[in-house]
């Protein structure tokens, strides 16, 4: 049988949403602990690419779940930067923020630049000495930004804190930390507002900043990188609208619908249209009672009500 994976170290409010939507779709989404199995680098056969075991009820013989379909919802971009290329390779279907799933914020920078989409004005520091001389370009205040899509950004907002923050990065952090990208300015929330684009709509916005025009860009923003799934920082800097930042992976419970569809269902319909209807009545259905022992987790569907819980 086939299923859908949710692709998660833990179960918070946002993947419950996600496989609550798909449950209300006809179809059971399960946890898939994006560290559970090695994978070889290339394609991955059918018995890699499964999710769990389940059993009927009364009946002894164990079926493996392939996989049909995976949902990027994974917290440590390192490890899901290495294992979707790998899904992808095995012709599993994948929703996830595309560049940004994969790549890093220089690359999806150079993306937009390309496209000719707004940004802030910015530099790439290399060493400590580069790093500092970008800020100095740029003035204060200036945003530091790591280069993992998502990870935290640091507010530099005067010469004093930006010697000590690179600093110390530089000294104590990787030899890859002491890359950075550089950002001009500092915006405060009212100036910066996150949409949450799903198949190409705003489905969801939090923040301060809101209008036509920020939705325009965010979605200009996803279709550059071929995100299916993303959340974009649309911030105006200095009187202009331009791209701030993107997380691959975001929280979402506190935004704001834009309309009737929640980011869970948002995704539940992208689900329906990329496997078609002949696929997604493959995966496993709601009237099949079953339960899913997956490196810890145990996922069980009873009379159309899903339960996760953790076994280990």
């Amino acid at each position: 049988m086939t299923a859908i994976g949710v692709l998660c170290a833990r179960m918070r409010v946002e993947e419950k949403q996600i496989i609550a939507a798909l449950a209300d779709a006809g179809v059971v989404a399960m946890p898939f602990p994006p560290a559970s199995t090695p994978l070889p680098p290339g394609p991955v056969s059918a018995d890699g690419a499964t999710l769990g075991n389940h059993r009927h009820d009364g009946d002894d013989v164990t079926h493996h779940h392939e996989l049909r379909l995976i949902i990027d919802r994974c917290q440590n971009r390192h490890i899901a930067s290495a294992k979707l290329p790998l899904l992808k390779l095995s012709g599993i279907e994948v929703i996830d923020a595309g560049l940004a799933a994969t790549g890093t914020r220089l690359e999806i920078a150079t993306a937009f630049a390309q496209a000719g989409l707004p940004r802030p004005h910015a530099f790439v520091g290399l060493s400590e000495t580069s790093a500092m001389e970008a800020a100095a370009r740029l003035g204060f205040p200036a945003t530091l930004m790591p280069q993992t899509p998502g990870s935290a950004t640091t507010s530099l907002l005067d010469h004093d804190t930006a010697e000590a923050v690179i600093e110390h990065r530089v000294v104590l952090g990787s030899h890859g930390e002491a890359i950075v990208l550089l950002q001009a300015g500092a915006p405060h929330v009212e100036q910066i507002g996150r949409h949450h684009v799903v198949g190409g709509e705003v489905i969801a916005i939090q923040g301060g900043l809101v209008g036509d025009e920020a939705q325009e860009l965010a979605v200009a923003a996803a279709r550059v990188l071929g995100a299916r799934s993303i959340a974009v920082d649309i911030a105006r800097i200095d009187g202009q609208m331009v791209i701030w930042d993107v997380a691959p992976v975001a929280d979402f419970r506190q935004a704001t619908l834009t309309g009737s569809r929640g980011v869970g269902d948002a995704i539940a319909d992208l689900m329906r249209s990329s496997l078609g209807a002949a696929q997604v009545s493959a995966c496993v259905r709601l009237d099949v009672p079953i339960a899913v022992a997956q490196q810890g987790w145990e996922v069980q569907v009873r009379h159309g009500v899903i339960g996760v819980s953790l076994t280990a």
